[in-house]
């Protein structure tokens, strides 16, 4: 099987990043709480089947949705959340544009 997951590439990650979580910075768990959380308050996503994967402070979504809107909506809920520094949206919506 194949890994579901399409990973960024390298020039996405601050060379920062590549040592330890800096203090006060939010873990990349903590990071996927609370999208997930958007997620589920938002109105455009809360119906929605949604993976979020998070990884060295980037967030990666995945799945279908219900609209073009809905995906929109969850890209900006992730980019909203304190601690990301990119987002890869590979959300598919099911209805065309």
């Amino acid at each position: 099987m194949t890994d579901p997951w399409t990973y960024p590439q390298e020039r996405y990650y601050d060379k920062w990043w590549e040592g330890p979580v800096p203090p006060g910075h939010p873990s990349d768990r903590e990071i996927k709480s609370i999208v997930v959380d958007r997620l589920k308050e938002n109105p455009h996503t809360k119906d929605d089947d949604i993976r979020v994967d998070v990884k060295q402070a980037v967030v990666i979504l995945g799945g279908e949705v219900s609209s073009w809107l809905a995906k929109r909506a969850a890209g900006d809920d992730a980019w909203d959340t304190p601690g990301v520094v990119d987002v890869s949206n590979q959300l598919k919506p099911r209805q065309s544009p």
